[in-house]
């Protein structure tokens, strides 16, 4: 009978064996080890292959002394001292030799092995702990066993590929995100979990504007990205609005909520820019962003070999990473650029969007792979202004109709609704750090405009009773006080008289579709979006910060917004932070600053129209006296 033999038997037929056979010779010298687990099975095999190789390799007797030690670990090495006897078996009370670890081994010390021999030189064991019993093991001295140094190499470099296996293992399903303790900084810089799917290298990202400079002079502070120092008072790597995670050994990073909800202003161009969370981002330009990339991989020099040093001296990548990136993740990034360029090329059939706005309906068309080239004339252009969030609780307590449009009455699916444009999908979206962002603007609040400015107090009183007659009954008494008849309801289009592309840009097959987002995810599922036809009575918290003015940003302050259309300016500049207290709103007329120049504004442009929120019942027709009054006190919101 050979160790070959045992290996095919059953358990019943190896407890059969071993009661039939006598306890037989003490064996001396070394025994080859075979550890015998879910006998008779090809799993059997495959565990004792496992077992032998990085665990037991066997036993050496001293039959004159009564003593064992087990050859184990890769390297074989003789530890785990066992006394040897002969006495009963605790499987059928006859004579075996017993191996017993009670006395020699504090690791081993309730192990209790027993042999029999069933063949020259081979002895089938069983293994006890306690009283308990564990698994078959066979020692065999039919062969010599292994020369040592083989074994030792072989299981070394066997031990080697496990371990680099494992390490590869927990790499590639790494999933670990930047925590930011303070929850300002959660909000600028953490993670949505858009990372997962959506999210670009972060070692290529922040090399692009030093390897194209011509594609974005300037780098990404020419697009408006607000950055800021840390606690050395050196500057970020990543701009507010841009998270960073490690997925799969390398880290991404896209874009959060803060891209478009923090924004910056000054008092005067030699003041240092206040940062506000919650405030309409309104020096960023995403589209600009977006038409950097793709001009970026399109290029021909958007390749492994020129990338991948430029990596190598800022030393964001070891040496796997860049393999990686050289091999799969720098094509695998152009393909996907250039596929996500291509679905959205809708941004060339509609005015550009410049710094503080975008399109919100035509990119989850695209995304839910609508047929672009066939929407209705009418639909093309969904361009608005990003909005501020603060408050959330006093809208959520209310049942207000939310987004400019109001096609949609929660809060949470609002949320989520917004984190899919930062590329957080039902399965990808980081569930808690997005809550915590939640709770976070339920009572976030807008930096009060005396902080920077003072106001008139006089003239605001005067304003007051103008407010109140011209404008509560739709946005509120205060910035804090949202009743009113109509906050939160939908004034019809053909009442607003505003520019209605954006209205129009959001259809009922869109409306199906985003009710459909989170199906299979229990109460998640979207249930609340509406097609409307009109824009939303919008509270007006932290107003002074909202400018410019209208869904669209058409309006560039608070004082041209109360004057009839025809006297609005038709042309102005965005993307300037610095304020216009007078006027309530930011400077429009500075075409550049410092070799930097803003985005020119054309109202006459569709989807910029400046037109609507005029006449009578919205104050345009009173004297210029009484609009500098309701414009002193809009100052208090």
């Amino acid at each position: 009978m050979e160790r070959s033999q045992l290996m095919k038997m059953s358990k019943e037929q190896l407890d059969e064996l071993f009661m039939q056979s006598e306890a037989g010779n003490f064996p001396d010298g070394e025994g080859a080890g075979t550890a015998v687990v879910f006998p008779g099975s090809w799993l059997a095999r495959f565990l004792a292959w496992l077992t032998r190789v990085f665990w037991w390799q066997g036993k050496v007797f001293n039959a004159k002394r009564g003593q064992l030690r087990n050859r184990v670990t890769p390297f074989s090495l003789r530890l785990i001292k066992a006394q040897v006897y002969k006495a009963p078996s605790w499987l059928d009370e006859k004579e075996t030799i017993v191996l017993d670890y009670s006395k020699t081994s504090f690791v081993a010390g309730k192990i209790r092995d027993e042999i029999r021999e069933v063949a020259p030189g081979l002895y089938l064991g069983k293994v006890w702990w306690g009283r308990k019993r564990l698994i078959d093991f066979i020692v065999s001295f039919q062969y010599e066993p292994a020369g040592k140094f083989w074994r030792r190499f072989i299981a070394a470099a066997a031990l080697a590929v496990l371990v680099i296996a494992v390490w590869f293992a927990v790499r590639l399903n790494s999933d670990q995100a930047i925590t930011y303790e303070n929850i300002e900084d959660h909000f600028k810089y953490g993670s949505t979990g858009g990372e997962r799917a959506s999210g670009l290298p972060y070692s290529i990202l922040t090399i692009l504007p030093q390897v194209f400079p011509e594609h974005l002079p300037g780098g990404y502070a020419s697009l408006g990205f607000i950055y800021e120092k840390d606690t050395n008072g050196n500057q970020r790597d990543l701009p507010v609005g841009f998270s960073r995670r490690n997925v799969q050994g390398i880290a991404r990073t896209f874009v959060n909520c803060a891209i478009c909800h923090v924004g910056s202003v000054r008092a005067t161009p030699e003041s240092a820019p206040r940062i506000v969370v919650g405030m309409p981002s309104n020096t960023v330009d995403l589209e600009g962003f977006t038409r950097f990339l793709l001009a970026c991989v399109k290029d021909e020099r958007f390749t492994a070999q020129r990338l991948v040093p430029e990596i190598k001296r800022a030393g964001t990548e070891d040496l796997v990473n860049r393999l990686a990136l050289s091999f799969i993740g720098i094509g695998l990034m152009r393909d996907r650029m250039i596929m996500l360029g291509d679905r959205f090329r809708f941004l060339d059939e509609e005015p550009d969007c410049g710094p503080g706005r975008y399109d919100t309906f035509n990119p989850p068309k695209a995304l839910f792979n609508f047929p672009l080239d066939k929407r209705a004339p009418e639909e093309k252009i969904g361009l608005c202004d990003f909005p501020s969030i603060w408050n959330q609780r006093q809208r959520k307590a209310s049942n207000m109709q939310l987004h400019w449009d109001g096609n949609n009455t929660s809060v949470e699916e609002r949320n989520r609704s917004a984190a899919f444009g930062t590329g957080a999908t039902p399965p990808t979206i980081d569930r808690e750090k997005v809550k915590r962002i939640e709770d976070f603007l339920l009572d976030a609040k807008p930096l009060p405009y005396t902080e920077i400015f003072p106001i008139d107090e006089a003239l605001a009183a005067k304003g007051e009773p103008l407010y109140a007659q011209y404008c509560a009954s739709c946005h509120g008494r205060s910035g804090t006080d949202f009743s009113g008849e109509y906050v939160g309801q939908v004034t019809p289009i053909e009442k607003i008289k505003t520019d209605r592309w954006r209205l129009d840009s959001y259809t009922l097959e869109l409306c199906v579709n985003q009710n459909l987002l989170y199906a299979g995810y229990g109460d998640e599922r979207f249930s609340h979006f509406r097609k409307t036809f009109g824009y939303a009575n919008a509270p007006l918290d932290g107003l002074w910060l909202r400018a410019p003015y209208l869904h669209n940003g058409s309006v560039p302050s608070l004082r041209d917004l109360l004057d009839a259309a025809e006297q609005r300016p038709k042309d102005f500049y965005r993307g300037y932070d610095v304020y216009d207290p007078k006027r309530v709103g930011f400077i429009s007329n500075v075409a550049d600053e410092q070799g930097k120049r803003f985005f020119h504004f054309d109202t006459r442009l569709p989807g910029n129209g400046n037109f609507g929120h005029e006449g009578p019942e919205y104050g345009t027709n009173l004297s210029p006296e009484q609009k500098d009054a309701i414009v002193e006190f809009l100052k208090k919101f």
